[in-house]
């Protein structure tokens, strides 16, 4: 079970009323938006890190072919 942490951040008046009123729970909102901006985030990272090396795989697929297309399918 993860381990959870309390913080504080600011949010609209009007927003946060209105998300009581429809009994939002904040604390679940604000993680799931919190987790998918991280895994955007460390997406983004990642193909930046490894632009190079996906360029490269992807020059030689265009001049080579896949792996697959080398050796034909199978029953052929």
């Amino acid at each position: 079970m993860r381990q959870k942490v309390s913080c504080n951040t600011t949010v609209s008046r009007h927003l946060l009323n209105e998300a009581k009123l429809l009994n939002i729970r904040l604390s679940e909102v604000f993680e799931d938006a919190l987790c998918k901006a991280v895994a955007q985030k460390q997406k983004e990272r990642w193909l930046k890190q490894n632009a190079e090396a996906i360029r490269k795989h992807n020059e030689s697929i265009s001049k080579n072919g896949t792996f697959s297309e080398q050796i034909g399918q199978f029953g052929d």
